[in-house]
């Protein structure tokens, strides 16, 4: 479970006279097939056969799963803007009268999107704003728990649901930390890998007294030098003798600590960024690669250049996922060089 942490409404009507000088942070919770076990839902995992039992349920096999959201939220949070509820179902069929309702601890939101006239057994999305009276309930107990009524009054009909996700936009005063340090970009022919760096005195070195190892690309994005605000994390950097890695996973960085001491030297925090789920509306996902044959890591924020690796590098580098959450800003832009 991609689970955030949230706070709630500090009374019953938010008052909004403060929120121009307020920022307002995006927290979200998703719940997929990964929390099926042990919880008895029904979210469709990948390569099944989307038509049949247990994940296609039928009226009758009405089910329900709670989105957990308390703590992890900024010390000065004040507040709930509003919040929504977002879900992914397959095989809607509202043209042959199929009626699947949601309801939020009782509260009726409305119906999942159907089908458009003519089509068959495709993706809907349905995105459901939550009235006040359930932020002051998601406020209080930290959690709030989605009920679907599978083909309301009629028999037959069936629907695999994807994806939930609660997504809430709190309050607190001040404005939005900004980044203050820029992540330098090297490539080493030599080494056949990358290295990122704030340090403008380690960019000055590398550019200075090892221009034949170290290829600077400039800036890569903007990232911060201290944990500004509470939802940044540290990014932890290690030295193997021929590659650097960067995690922003507490769990990663001990296991290399405690199970892999030879092979990777703890250099520590790197610098701040967010990871997946408390980065603000503006913030740009940083990609992770990983090349067996090179035996590294790789790291972009380039839209363009991740497509480029997965289109034309495949058979060097594979797409890991999201690492964290920086900014683009005022940095130089680049046309990446060709070293994957």
């Amino acid at each position: 479970m991609r689970t955030i942490r949230v706070l709630g409404l500090l009374a019953c009507v938010l008052l909004f006279s403060s929120l121009a000088e307020a920022r307002v942070v995006t927290v979200r919770d998703t719940l997929d097939y990964t929390d099926n076990v042990g919880n008895g839902y029904f979210f469709l995992p990948p390569d099944v056969t989307m038509d049949h039992s247990p994940y296609f349920r039928m009226s009758l096999e009405d089910w329900d799963w709670t989105h957990v959201v308390k703590g992890m939220v900024p010390a000065d949070a004040n507040g709930i803007q509003s919040a929504s509820l977002t879900i992914t179902a397959w095989d809607v069929d509202t043209e042959e009268g199929e009626v699947d309702i949601i309801y939020a601890n009782g509260v009726r939101l409305g119906t999942l999107q159907g089908m458009a006239p003519g089509q068959e057994r495709v993706w809907t999305t349905t995105v459901f704003n939550l009235p006040p009276s359930l932020l002051q309930e998601l406020w209080r107990d930290g959690e709030i728990t989605i009920f679907m009524d599978i083909d309301h009054d009629v028999v037959g009909d069936r629907v695999d649901i994807g994806t939930s996700t609660l997504a809430v936009n709190y309050t607190a005063p001040g404005a939005e930390a900004q980044p203050d340090v820029a992540v330098y970009r090297f490539w080493s022919p030599v080494l056949s890998g990358h290295f990122y760096t704030i340090s403008e005195q380690e960019r000055d070195v590398l550019i200075s007294q090892w221009p034949d190892v170290w290829t600077y690309e400039g800036g890569a994005y903007l990232a911060f030098s201290t944990a500004a605000n509470t939802s940044l994390r540290p990014i932890y950097r290690f030295w193997s003798g021929h590659s650097h890695f960067y995690t922003i996973s507490e769990q990663e960085r001990d296991v290399l600590i405690r199970d892999f001491p030879a092979v990777w030297t703890y250099e520590g925090v790197a610098f701040y960024a967010y990871p997946e789920g408390l980065q603000p509306d503006n913030g740009k996902p940083v990609y992770r690669f990983w090349s067996a044959s090179l035996s590294k890591h790789f790291y972009t924020i380039s839209e363009d250049e991740k497509q480029t690796i997965i289109d034309q590098y495949s058979y060097v580098w594979q797409l890991e996922g999201v690492a964290w959450y920086a900014h683009t800003g005022e940095i130089k832009t680049h046309d990446w060089p060709s070293t994957f």
